[in-house]
């Protein structure tokens, strides 16, 4: 059958469901509490974990459930900044850390529904990881940035 998608079966927003699949996870949430965002904030309390959308594509349209899967990368910072003419220090052991903290959640997570904290549902139904945790030099930054990088698979949940 085709011609079954509507809104009410569309994925939801990849950042969104994976900032709140972090969320629930605790030996996440042990390091950085809720600084968990699509974007580094200005001068954020650090750790601080970045989550990006990098693209996607639609697996299944054909059902009354469309499925997703979407490539989400996950940037692990960490350190101090400077100021008043200072320079930054970067943590590399705590930003490896978080990122560690994070690949061991990815390589076990399978069907797991999530709820975002303005209610929207999503069911995931696992993550591939594709690029294990790498050091990102950001010598600009002065902050230490591990990536992971993991397609999430998952639909509009009820």
């Amino acid at each position: 059958m085709t011609g079954l998608i509507s809104a009410s079966n569309m994925p939801p927003d990849p950042e969104i469901i994976a900032r709140a699949w972090c969320l629930e996870k605790t030996s996440i949430t042990d390091l950085v509490g809720t600084r968990v965002a699509t974007r580094l904030p200005q001068n954020p309390t650090l750790p601080f974990l970045v989550i990006t959308n990098a693209g996607g594509s639609l697996i299944s349209s054909d059902s009354q459930a469309t499925i997703n899967s979407n490539s989400i990368v996950f940037n692990a910072y960490a350190g101090r900044y400077g100021g008043s003419g200072s320079k930054g220090e970067p943590d590399f052991t705590s930003a490896s850390n978080l990122a560690q903290a994070v690949f061991k959640e990815l390589i076990i997570e399978s069907n797991n529904q999530v709820t975002t904290s303005g209610g929207t549902k999503a069911h995931i139904y696992g993550y591939t990881v594709t690029l294990t945790p790498t050091r990102i030099e950001e010598p600009e930054l002065l902050l230490a940035n591990f990536e992971i990088v993991a397609d999430m698979t998952y639909r509009a949940s009820s």
